[in-house]
């Protein structure tokens, strides 16, 4: 009897410090796809390399509206890229890339002549994403440029009961690297074109826009963003400053 007990203690006692025992630690899921690092990589030129990688990220990440966007970006049939960018919007509509896929919308259209439709997906970029990067051409003061700046001439402001002519001007490209924008910048100041580069910050996110040009007249400046077009293979999009 004694050593009955003595068993009975010895089992009671293992299954305590088992119930007891600290839980494993669950393997973590998989990380999020860094999706901003390969954008960057392909500003930089290395979008083969980020092409190569696409398929095993489509694996590893079904449904991912940053991969999708990402598969986007590096399609060059514009009219497919539309539609996945279109995807993302109707899908994925509180997703971080929404807003980007919309403003990409604009440009197709805008780029293919469709001002009104591309004017429409403005709107609703301004209407669902407030406070989106692309929803505003706010500048703010510019960073310090290696090569020193003219400064720019005063406008002189207009008198009372006349209407404020808006300037126009031709954005060349958004970039998140300052680098990419100065490159983009000289190559079209090596062309005799007046370009500036304006950095608006948006959820402590620096974006660098690329201008070239002053218009009073948006027709001029689409004809001029079609002579981008034409001349140097690059979307642009008319802006007013």
């Amino acid at each position: 009897m004694k050593r009955g007990s003595i068993l009975l203690a010895a089992l009671v006692a293992v299954f305590e410090s088992v119930v007891t025992q600290p839980a494993l630690p669950q393997p973590s899921q998989s990380s999020q796809p860094d999706i901003q690092r390969r954008l960057e990589l392909i500003e930089k030129g290395q979008g083969d390399a980020v092409r190569s990688e696409l398929p095993t990220l489509m694996t590893k990440f079904q449904n991912d509206p940053g991969v999708l966007y990402l598969q986007a970006v590096l399609t060059t049939d514009g009219t497919e890229a539309a539609k996945m960018y279109q995807t993302i919007v109707d899908n994925f509509p509180k997703s971080e890339w929404a807003d980007d896929a919309l403003f990409k919308l604009y440009q197709y259209y805008y780029s293919i002549g469709l001002y009104k439709t591309a004017e429409q997906k403005m709107e609703q970029l301004k209407r669902d994403y407030p406070f989106s990067t692309y929803a505003s051409d706010q500048p703010v003061v510019e960073e310090p440029k290696t090569v020193p700046q003219e400064a720019p001439a005063e406008v002189a402001r207009p008198g009372k009961g006349e209407k404020e002519t808006p300037i126009y001007t031709v954005q060349a490209g958004t970039f998140s690297v300052l680098q990419n924008a100065e490159e983009l910048k000289a190559r079209f100041d090596r062309d005799g074109y007046t370009t500036s580069i304006f950095t608006i910050v948006n959820n402590g996110k620096k974006f660098h826009k690329v201008w070239i040009g002053e218009f009073h007249n948006q027709d001029e400046a689409r004809r001029f963003s079609a002579e981008i077009k034409k001349k140097y293979n690059l979307e642009s999009i008319v802006v007013t400053r």
